[in-house]
């Protein structure tokens, strides 16, 4: 696995457990869902492995999310981030969502700094 590809696994597997515990479900509960073992399903989540996109579709079916929550959350692209953010954003009241550009604005400038 590429660093690339290893960075992608460990994020989309982020998204994958947290939309799983957002749900209530247990490891081994998505497991049965999508007809796999438990230990299949932790390896996505500790992102030792990619799922297939087949596989995927059935994590985010057995989820009830789209499979772009999941393909979005967990990836390292810029063009994804900003249109998560934009979906965080758009939520918001408008001086919530002022307040938060705000703060992303004023961090990102200190942080490029470093």
């Amino acid at each position: 696995m590429t660093k690339k590809e290893k960075q992608l696994a460990l994020q989309m597997g982020r998204a994958i457990a947290q939309r799983r515990l957002q749900k209530g479900h247990t490891q081994a509960e998505l497991a049965e869902a999508i007809g796999v073992e438990q230990e299949t399903i932790s390896r996505f989540e500790r992102g030792a492995t990619l799922p297939p996109l087949g596989r995927l579709a059935d994590i985010a079916d057995a989820l009830k999310c789209p499979m772009e929550h999941l393909l979005r959350e967990g990836s390292v692209r810029v063009e994804d981030r900003v249109q998560s953010l934009h979906k965080t954003l758009s939520g918001l009241s408008d001086a919530d969502s002022q307040l938060l550009t705000e703060f992303v604005d004023r961090l990102s400038t200190r942080l490029k700094k470093k």
